[in-house]
């Protein structure tokens, strides 16, 4: 045998590949009945989970979108008059001089939409000499209504005292001596309160005429007036005659200052006449004052005379009162309703441009939009800027029946924004429609206002909110994941990381007492102290894809078992083709064996690859790889 096989090259390349063939197959047995099904086992895999302190809250959540209360800052001043609205459209004639006058005028803004403004902040800045025409215009206004006013009380004290002396005469029903008496009393009387009213209304006109010949827009027009008089004058003087253009330009310029100068002195003339003149009459009705006292006695006389006639007419006396009652207080009530319209618009305006003729900001807030730019003025009541409140942030959303009944009006709710993921805020219900939002759809829900509290100067308008509604709550307790807790007979138990005795960490099964408990964890009353590590155990399958490396960080060895891939040294599923030195190839008897460098085994110098090591056919032979000890081929 040994003669041939040193001498038969092809024999001994058959033995070796069915030495070969005879190990490959071997090791793929061993594979398929022992080692694949210890690797395709079930294993508890353990994830480990920190003992913490703090608040477990349990509730409903919602969704809704974030809405702002606006509030505006407001022009209410309603400065156009009675009069002026009666001829508004009759006012076309040098407009912009009189919307000077009438109206205010924005000098400056500071304020943006988007902006957010304290309480405080100038909003708009008035421009200074709109605020004083608009200021001489309603206290000219107020004049004219206290000059109404008087002597709507002059007639109704007059002819009240008429309507009176008629009623009177009729009571005593015929005692024609006592009516004329007392009817020359109340004529002289009457005449005395008309002059003396009368009086009253002149000074008036006096004081009015004064402040006008003292008013320095007056003054100035008229000094104007002058000067433009004088330059016109000097240049229509100086015109050369022969040249008739600038002849007549300057002559029309002059002729048209003069005019005007001639109106401006006829009016502080008037204002002057209007003085002297009154002072006459006044000083004239004064005397008649005098008179009509000393003749008072005589009337008196003359009354008692005329007794029969006076009872005549006393049975019309108590309608005549009557009428003048109820006409006469209606004059005077409308007259002081004027006058009280102007004084509050008078009040209205002082207290709107304030002492610097600046709009501030009345609180804090949100600005969403300005009406107005620098320039413009305000003919119109409206909003001038408008803001959202910043205590007035609400958040709509449906809740549906099943829990709106665990919530009430005043309940307080926590809110996050999908803006600032770890921020949140506090809010409280503040309405719950009793009506649902539909009474055809499948599922029935209510409308829920929530109003933000604190800080809201991160939020904006149209943000998403979640909303959660605590119905029950633990504060400050210890609490695991609601994994980690397993029953066994009723009792609570977790596994427990604790240090071994020889320095590992071992699995201690504990027994714990549960609480309160929300969606994902648990309250641990007894058994466990803040910081301890326990596990959560799931099962899995650990297969032949599964490397070692990730089974030993996945895989905690069970009790009394040893770990899944004691015996093996590698994946194993592919055991032929990873068969040592070979490269996953197969052998090729005509090119050479894989990983023998391409070349035969050589019986006479040894295998390539192999140290030179020829393999004992006729004892023991040992596979690279450890494969196992294969008998004397002889005999088999």
């Amino acid at each position: 045998m040994k003669e041939k096989w040193k001498k038969d090259r092809k024999f001994r390349r058959n033995c070796i590949l069915a030495c070969l063939i005879f190990t490959i197959l071997s090791g793929a047995s061993l594979y398929t009945l022992f080692i694949q099904p210890n690797l395709n086992t079930e294993t508890y895999v353990y994830k480990e989970e920190t003992v913490l302190r703090g608040d477990l809250i349990l509730g409903i959540m919602e969704s809704g979108s974030l809405s702002l209360g606006e509030s505006s800052v407001m022009y209410e001043l309603g400065l156009k008059l009675n009069d002026e609205e009666e001829n508004e459209d009759d006012e076309d004639e040098e407009e912009d001089e009189e919307n000077a006058q009438k109206y205010l005028e924005i000098e400056e803004v500071y304020a943006v939409s988007g902006q957010r403004i304290k309480k405080g902040d100038a909003l708009f800045q008035l421009e200074d000499s709109s605020v004083s025409g608009v200021e001489r215009k309603l206290e000219s206004a107020l004049t004219e209504a206290k000059i109404t006013l008087a002597n709507a009380q002059t007639q109704y004290d007059i002819s009240m005292l008429s309507a009176q002396s008629a009623y009177e005469s009729s009571v005593k029903e015929g005692s024609r001596a006592a009516a004329d008496y007392q009817a020359a009393l109340t004529k002289g009387a009457e005449k005395i309160k008309s002059l003396e009213g009368e009086i009253r209304i002149l000074e008036l006109e006096i004081a009015m005429a004064q402040e006008k010949l003292v008013d320095e827009e007056l003054l100035n027009s008229y000094e104007e007036a002058k000067t433009a008089y004088t330059r016109a004058k000097n240049k229509y003087e100086e015109t050369d005659l022969h040249n008739s253009t600038a002849y007549t330009s300057n002559l029309s310029d002059y002729q048209e200052t003069e005019s005007q100068l001639e109106t401006l002195e006829e009016e502080l003339q008037g204002y002057r006449d209007t003085i002297t003149d009154n002072q006459a009459e006044i000083e004239k009705k004064q005397k008649e004052i005098e008179k009509a006292g000393m003749s008072q006695v005589v009337d008196n006389q003359k009354a008692e005379n005329n007794y029969q006639s006076a009872s005549l007419s006393g049975d019309l006396a108590k309608e005549v009162y009557d009428y003048s009652v109820n006409s006469l207080s209606d004059a005077v009530e409308q007259a002081q309703k004027e006058l009280d319209e102007i004084q509050a618009k008078l009040d209205a305006f002082h207290a709107f441009v304030g002492k610097d003729n600046r709009i501030y900001a009345p609180e804090d807030g949100l600005v969403t939009g300005v009406s107005y730019e620098a320039g413009d003025k305000l003919t119109d009541a409206g909003a001038m800027l408008t803001y959202a409140k910043e205590n007035e942030y609400t958040v709509n959303i449906d809740v549906s029946e099943e829990d709106v009944a665990a919530i009430s009006v005043g309940d307080y709710v926590e809110l996050s924004f999908r803006a600032y993921q770890d921020q949140t805020w506090e809010g409280v219900i503040t309405g719950i429609t009793t009506t649902s939002t539909s009474d055809h759809a499948s599922t029935i829900s209510y409308p829920v206002t929530i109003l933000v509290k604190g800080d809201t100067s991160l939020l904006y308008g149209g943000m998403t909110a979640d909303v959660t509604f605590v119905t029950e709550s633990a504060k400050d307790v210890l609490y695991v994941s609601k994994k980690a807790v397993f029953e066994e007979n009723g009792v609570s138990y977790v596994y427990k990381k604790d240090a071994g005795g020889k320095g590992t960490e071992e699995r201690v099964k504990t027994q714990v007492e549960t609480g309160f408990s929300d969606t994902a964890f648990v309250e641990i009353v007894s058994g466990l102290k803040e910081g301890d590590v326990v596990y959560i155990e799931s099962l899995m399958n650990v297969n032949s894809e599964k490397s070692e490396e990730e089974s030993k960080k996945t895989a905690f060895p069970t009790e009394g078992t040893d770990s899944p891939q004691e015996g093996t040294d590698g994946d194993m599923g592919n055991f032929p083709e990873n068969f040592p030195g070979m490269n996953g190839e197969m052998p090729d008897m005509e090119n050479g064996f894989p990983g023998m460098n391409g070349e035969a085994p050589d019986m006479e110098n040894g295998f390539p690859g192999m140290d030179g090591g020829v393999p004992d056919m006729g004892g023991d032979f040992e596979m690279p790889g450890g494969g196992g000890p294969m008998e004397n081929m002889s005999g088999r």
